[in-house]
Formats: C-alpha cells, structure tokens, sequence
C-alpha cells in the first residue's frame, strides 16, 4: 500500500455552499487622536530605543523626537531557543560612515531586539524521509454543506500556565491531510479552572463522521459544564482517595455531558452517531499536598508518564505496540454520545516531583507508540525543562512521515523537589 501523500489524499471538490456574502463589522472604530505638532527637520520619526535590554514599553508609539526610555542591562548569556551560542547583533558603523546595504540607518540607535525573539525554525521531522504534505497549512477551509461552525474553528490552538504544583501546556493541531483537503480540524483541547481544581481534556472527532469536529469540541465545553458545580466534591474524593465513588460520579458526569451533546445534534438536524468523539480528561487539584490526579475516558487515545527520562503507560485499559512492559496507548475506539457507559477511571496515587504527564489524542499518541526517535525526540525536551508556549507549540508538532491526523496534547509539569 503506497504512503499516504497528497497524491493519496482527499480530492478537494467545489462548495455550493460557500458563503461569498459580506462580513459586516459592528464594533465602533475610536476617532483619530489630535495631529501632532510639527515635527524638527531633524526629528527622529518611530520609536527610539536605545541599545541594552528590551522592554514592550520600548516600542509604544512616543512623540516625535522625545527621547528613549532609561537604559536598562544587556541580556545576559543569550541562547538560541534551539541551544548553542546567539551571534551577537552586528554594531552600528562609525559616525560619518557609510552604512552597508540592509543595515540600520544613520541617524537613529538601532532598535535592540534579544536573541529570544529568533524562531526556532520551520516545523522538524523525525525518521529518514520527510512527510510528503507540506509542513504549513495550504487551503483554508470553507463552508461545506452549510456548515459555517467548521470554517470557524482555528487551524491551531495553545494554551497554557501554572496551577498550584503544576505547570501547563496544552495545543491542538490541524493534521496535514486536513490540511491539504482544506477540511477543519476535528481534534479539540481544552484546559479550564474550578475553584480548587483544574480540568484538562482532549477529544479527537471520528474521522468518519461528517459532524465529528461539532462534537469534539462539544464534548469538552459539555464536560466542563458538569465538573465546574462539583469541583468541591471531585476535589474531595481525590484528598480521600475514593476511587470506587470517583468512578461513579466521573461516569455520571460523562453520561450527562453525552446526553446533552446528543440533544445539541439533533437541534442541528443531526443524527447524534455523526458528533462522534473520543474523549480523555485529567482532574488535577491545586493543593500540594494533594498528589493524587483523576482521569476519565472513552475510546482510543494516550495517557503517559515522563518520568527520569523514561515513558509509562497510565491508561489502566491500555494494551498493544509499546516497547516495554505495558503499553502507551489504548487502542479501543468507544465514542460518545453513545458509548458513556463504557467511560473508564483511574487515580493516579504514585506522582513524584518533576514527573510530566501528558494526555492526548491518537494523533500523537499512535506515533509515541511507534516511532522511538518521536519517544526520544519529545522525552529529551518535555523531560528536562518547560517550554515556552510557542516553543511548546513548535515542539508537539515534529512531524513524522504517514501519521498525518490531528493532533491535541496537554502536558502537565509537576514542580521539582
């Protein structure tokens, strides 16, 4: 069977449903601030900034020829987001010099932008061939069969902070055959506060289905909508350890949220089977002295640990296609809105300082279990410090040739000893 490419993929086909009438913006624009005074003949026009540290206060826009903010400390030991050494900027020419082509002019300080600013990059890819899909977004969705929720949903999403012991950073991608077909990304992330508690889920929409991205996304709000009036008491059974009452009140809440997303498809004019999702969330309190982490799930998809390096499966229902004892992944394919009954739990008692877990759709999963240089690759970074959101973001996206699905992931960093 050849490799899946855009020779494999999805003919795109032409839209009669596409939405070709105006947008009109209601919001209302500010009036015009009062023109400025003229300026001196050799007044400094832009912001002016003077050569040290670099602060956003440097680039608000300040009357013409005020001068620069204070002069701050030069960044110390610049490093590439990527590792290894920063060449530093090239120094402005010598007063009445010429200065070389594409430089800064004369007249004015340089604007001083910190090493940190580079971006690591175009996207990397593991293994000996590159993916055969372009590694950046090409088509842009439109509205098919008059689906306008699709067309609004980002090709990618980040997220991220801290939360009592634990750092957080979540995305969700469009996967390249998505991309390439110009169809919207059915995957969906989502990571929200409960008082004393923190949700995160992932939910990866049934590719089959023609509504799977209404309930992926669905499915997550819905959960959401259920936990938050009962943090207290999830909260509760995690300090205690409840594992058999944290069992039945996660399967009810599950129950209940598919129950509402099968009402919300059929107000569409849907069958429910065509929101089909997975769906696998995390319960993390904000107590430290509350170890202990819930998690909740239906259908396929990968809970794993980080941990000194090395990967653990934490999915009590996970079998096949590690390289160990265990595996890393699920590999049922239960869905909701119909398979609520089947939603398994687990407390998550042993967590140790400087442990990651991250949670996340088959997109990322099936390649972890697979390919060890994506295992290496990912446990190298996520295993020795917390990324930033963006070089988050970079990094869950190492692409690996034929896995091209969506692709959500949550990490969840839990603070050093």
């Amino acid at each position: 069977m050849p490799e899946p490419g855009p020779e494999h993929a999805p003919t795109r086909k032409d839209d009669p449903y596409e939405v070709t009438a105006p947008v009109h913006e209601d919001w209302v624009l500010k009036p015009p601030d009062p023109a400025p005074a003229p300026a001196p003949a050799d007044a400094v026009v832009g912001p002016v900034v003077t050569p040290g540290r670099v602060t956003p206060e440097d680039f608000l826009p300040r009357p013409i020829g005020q001068g620069p903010a204070a002069v701050r400390e030069p960044w110390a030991d610049p490093v590439s987001p990527l590792g290894g050494p920063v060449e530093p900027a090239a120094a402005a020419p010598p007063a009445g010099t010429t200065a070389p082509t594409g430089s800064a002019p004369t007249g004015a300080d340089p604007v001083v932008r910190p090493p940190s600013f580079r971006s690591p990059g175009p996207l990397a890819h593991v293994g000996r061939k590159a993916p055969a899909y372009p590694a950046e977004p090409t088509d842009i969705p439109t509205v098919r069969g008059g689906d306008l929720y699709g067309v609004l949903l980002p090709d990618t999403v980040v997220d991220g902070g801290r939360f009592g012991p634990v750092t957080v950073r979540a995305a969700s991608v469009r996967g390249d055959s998505h991309r390439y077909a110009a169809e919207c990304r059915q995957d969906a992330a989502l990571v929200v506060r409960a008082g004393g508690l923190l949700l995160v889920a992932v939910a990866d929409g049934v590719g089959s289905q023609p509504h799977s991205h209404h309930g992926s996304n669905g499915i997550v709000r819905l959960l959401a909508k259920q936990v938050l009036p009962r943090a207290d008491t999830l909260l509760d059974l995690l300090r205690t350890g409840a594992a058999v009452d944290f069992a039945d009140l996660t399967g009810r809440l599950v129950a209940a949220a598919a129950a509402e997303l099968a009402q919300e498809a059929e107000r569409f004019g849907h069958p429910p089977k065509t929101w089909s999702t997975t769906l696998r969330a995390l319960l993390v309190p904000a107590d430290p002295e509350v170890p202990t982490r819930g998690f909740v799930a239906v259908g396929d998809g990968g809970l794993l640990r980080l941990r000194a390096g090395g990967w653990e499966n934490l999915d009590a229902d996970g079998d096949g296609g590690g390289d160990g004892p265990g595996t890393l992944i699920s590999t049922r394919t239960d869905c909701l809105p119909e398979a609520y009954e089947r939603a398994r739990t687990a407390l998550i008692t042993d967590t140790r300082p400087g442990d990651v877990l991250v949670l996340c759709t088959d997109g990322l999963a099936l390649p972890l279990v697979k390919e060890p240089e994506l295992r290496g690759f990912l446990g190298g970074r996520w295993g020795r410090e917390v990324p930033g959101l963006a070089e988050f973001l970079w990094q869950a996206q190492v692409r690996v040739r034929s896995y091209d699905d969506d692709r959500s992931v949550v990490c969840l960093w839990e603070a050093p000893a």
